[in-house]
């Protein structure tokens, strides 16, 4: 299993998700007020001095008031720096801390020009060519200015096949890239691709030294926070950047914290006591079974926002007994995933309707999508015309990890009312997604899927011919063609068309159960404000606007 899929379906996956259906307006926490501090929605001046200890007026005054404080955040370790090569939930929080991304991609899943380190971009009527322009004055750690060069570098690291990244298919449509000048970038590409500054922020693509050597050791990035000690054992500390470039809404220079130390803690239920007993401030992808308890401490606050990170249950298409659309029919009317998010994972999210695309994107979700009425008899009738009168025994493979088992439990029992005996194969996430593949060779299986900014990257990675992850080994000539005009697409309304038309698809004839798309979860304790939850990756929290409450 490569790193790319690994933070992914990690992270719900963990990973691997969503429901908003416009921004982050539903975002928050469960137990307490909105977050006081938000984004900025508009381009801020870059900074190089520390804010004025006094200032003239009572906005900035009260922005200066957050300054100050360390934040301590329980976490696994990472296991590798180098932004090529993160591969889980830990080594792409981490690295977002002392980088930036040339686009920043915001909580509502779209292009924040705000937020990244070019200031404005345009692209050719053909949608080939694409221009960025960068900010000027925003430093290294070391004090070099960043520029253009290493805008470049970063990004052709990333699609070299012999560097090895995880990214390099993700680039494949970039013919070439060009620095100009110090301040301009210029991306050429052999197809039009409409979520093209999607890919750009991508966690991978964060902006390198062109200078540096070895990433994994050498620490020098642009970003907010300084990597000052890295103990693999025990922690991480970083200290705040005096010369960052961004800017508050009252002109005060992030970011607020004086440091954050992301402390090593494995286990899911040490990580929240560590937070009840006051020991750290701040979690991401909570247990949903911890969730009622943090929210009845007082002490703390639960945000939680939708995503598209899924679980997935395939059914292996090429063999049978699901290679017959009349069985997968009959198992999707035999499922109540509505009962399966209650029970599983308290609710948390929003039940799945057969689809891979979930509402958090918008008009793309298909219209009056639902999951079918739950239909036993009909089920039965199904698999009877299948040659299955008797019903059928059928083994599906479930991580060990929560809630997977909780899941398999209830599909076993949903099933069986129909005729169907399930076995149920426990196996460690290690073996799940190990050197054997088990994900992508178990006839029937449960596969974590993490949040997209856009739903193309599904078809891409897992439900298209030739797809990599194709982990349900299907086929639909039909959906292969469909999807690649919606992936070079740039008329909207055309591609709604085709990704509705696509989600029909999945729902007569597909080879997946969509059991349910979890909520994001962070907690973390009430003096921390400016906590704004995100549709995409937990991980994705913007830490700069984090301040403690005085």
């Amino acid at each position: 299993m490569t790193a790319h899929k690994k933070i992914y379906a990690l992270f719900a996956m963990l990973i691997a998700a969503s429901m908003l259906l416009s921004a982050c307006g539903n975002a928050t926490p469960t137990n307490a007020n909105p977050p006081a501090t938000n984004p900025p929605a508009a381009n801020q001046p870059a900074a190089t001095e520390k804010p004025a200890a006094q200032p003239a007026n009572t906005e900035a005054a009260a922005s200066t008031s957050k300054y100050g404080g360390t934040l301590k955040h329980a976490t696994q370790a990472p296991t590798n720096l180098d932004p090529a090569f993160l591969g889980s939930v830990p080594d792409d929080e981490v690295a977002r801390q002392w980088h930036d991304f040339l686009v920043f991609i915001g909580e509502n899943n779209e292009p924040d020009p705000a937020r990244g380190v070019a200031e404005k971009w345009d692209t050719s009527a053909d949608g080939l060519t694409w221009t960025f322009t960068l900010r000027q004055g925003i430093k290294f750690h070391d004090g070099k200015e960043m520029t253009s060069k290493d805008v470049k570098f970063s990004f052709d690291r990333l699609r070299d096949p012999k560097v090895g990244a995880a990214t390099v298919a993700l680039y494949a449509n970039i013919v070439d890239i060009s620095a100009p000048d110090a301040y301009t970038v210029v991306f050429k590409l052999t197809n039009p691709n409409p979520d093209f500054l999607k890919d750009l922020g991508d966690y991978h693509a964060l902006i390198m030294d062109a200078a540096g050597t070895d990433f994994a050791t050498q620490w020098n990035g642009t970003g907010p926070f300084i990597l000052e000690k890295y103990s693999p054992e025990d922690r991480i500390t970083f200290k705040r950047n005096p010369n960052y470039w961004l800017k508050d809404a009252d002109g005060q220079q992030l970011p607020y914290l004086d440091g954050m130390e992301f402390v090593f803690i494995a286990d899911s239920t040490a990580q929240v006591e560590a937070l009840r007993g006051g020991q750290v401030d701040y979690l991401i992808y909570l247990p949903a079974e911890e969730v009622s308890t943090l929210q009845s401490d007082q002490n703390l606050a639960v945000y939680q926002s939708p995503s598209n990170t899924a679980y997935v249950l395939h059914m292996r298409s090429d063999r049978k007994p699901a290679q017959d659309n009349k069985v997968r029919q009959a198992f999707k009317l035999a499922t109540d995933t509505e009962a399966i998010l209650q029970g599983a994972f308290q609710g948390l999210g929003t039940a799945g309707s057969g689809t891979p695309f979930g509402p958090i994107y918008g008009d793309f979700y298909l219209k009056d999508a639902s999951a079918p009425t739950r239909d036993v008899a009909k089920a039965k009738a199904l698999l009877t015309e299948a040659g299955y009168p008797n019903g059928l025994t059928i083994e599906i493979a479930c991580q060990d990890r929560s809630p997977v088992p909780a899941i398999c439990t209830i599909w076993k029992e949903q099933l069986a009312e129909a005729g169907v005996t399930v076995n149920i194969k426990m196996v460690t996430t290690d073996v799940y997604y190990g050197a054997d593949n088990m994900w992508l060779e178990a006839d029937f299986a449960i596969t974590d899927w993490g949040s997209r900014s856009y739903p193309q990257p599904y078809l891409d990675l897992a439900y298209t011919c030739s797809a990599k992850w194709n982990e349900s080994h299907w086929c639909d000539k039909e959906l292969d063609n469909l999807s690649a005009q919606a992936a070079k697409e740039m008329d909207h309304a055309k591609r709604v068309d085709e990704y509705q038309q696509i989600q029909k698809i999945f729902k007569e004839r597909g080879p997946i159960i969509m059991v349910f798309f979890i909520n994001n979860l962070w907690a973390a304790n009430t003096k921390l404000k400016g906590i704004t939850p995100t549709m995409g990756l937990g991980t994705a929290a913007d830490l700069r606007y984090v301040y403690f409450e005085k």
